[in-house]
């Protein structure tokens, strides 16, 4: 049986593991003044410069089940069986989509609530078309993907709490504290929601917590893999990979750029360290 891959573009794939593992892609989309346009269809310089000037937050919208089924129907030309890990499910509605087109086909989909945002969810693609690879069968992959969460964390923050708040994930007046205090939130996501974890003042001191987060309950030898991700925070994400290949330098670490579904929630000034276990 030939396996397939389908995910969403919250992933932060880049083109040449989408290649690789010859993933599909189908995007999210991102809403101005009533106007629709695909996130994978942005220029990221230029959206975040608009985003930092705009006076209304652009808003995020989930794919229908009519983008997932052209992607799915060309999948299948290919494949016998499609798995399709996706954003997590208590942030979008992209797996409702997803598992509304599945039932169009014969051929079986399997959506996969990652639990999981950003790179969480491109790890969890790599992984999965690693064990195609070497042969995994349709339960494997579909038993191994739905717990995979439990083998990541993911810890984010961000300078300026009003994207949070206008993105309703947190409220106005506790953004605005937040903001004249200058306190910077440590949030993490789990089981596939975004939880305060504490604040913190300063920047030095954030990205300490940050480290310290990611080891806070494995010893550095069982760190696999950890991401830094960031927009404008250049500098700050070479610093925190220096911090975590000083703490485990067997493991990868490497750093990407927000991709604009999730920066469009923490703002330009967004940070993030996902890591994943051995």
């Amino acid at each position: 049986m030939k396996i397939g891959l389908v995910t969403d573009n919250t992933c932060n794939l880049t083109a040449e593991e989408i290649k690789e593992y010859d993933v599909r892609i189908v995007s999210l989309y991102i809403s101005r003044n009533g106007n629709y346009t695909k996130a994978t269809e942005l220029n990221l310089d230029e959206y975040y410069e608009e985003l930092a000037a705009a006076a209304e937050l652009p808003r995020t919208s989930q794919p229908s089940p009519q983008d997932f089924i052209p992607v799915f129907k060309e999948a299948l030309e290919t494949y016998d069986a499609l798995i399709v890990p996706v954003l997590s499910g208590k942030l979008s509605g992209t797996n409702v989509s997803a598992n509304i087109a599945a039932k169009a086909f014969e051929k079986p989909i399997h959506v996969i609530d990652s639990q999981l945002i950003a790179d969480g969810t491109g790890m969890l693609v790599k992984n999965l078309g690693d064990m195609i690879n070497s042969g995994a069968n349709l339960d494997e992959l579909v038993e191994y993907g739905t717990n995979f969460h439990e083998k990541t964390r993911t810890f984010c923050s961000t300078d300026d709490l009003s994207y949070l708040q206008k993105g309703g994930r947190i409220g106005k007046a506790k953004a605005l504290m937040g903001n004249l205090l200058k306190m910077k939130p440590v949030i993490i996501v789990d089981e596939g929601e975004l939880k305060p974890v504490e604040n913190v003042r300063g920047n030095k001191k954030l990205l300490d917590v940050l480290v310290s987060h990611v080891f806070s309950e494995i010893p550095p030898e069982r760190l696999r893999r950890a991401r830094v991700l960031t927009i404008w925070r250049k500098e700050d994400g070479k610093t925190l990979e220096r911090m975590l290949r000083e703490k485990a330098p067997e493991a990868e670490v490497e750093s990407r750029v927000i991709e604009a579904i999730i920066g469009t929630h923490l703002g330009p000034q967004g940070i993030g360290v996902i890591s994943e276990m051995k």
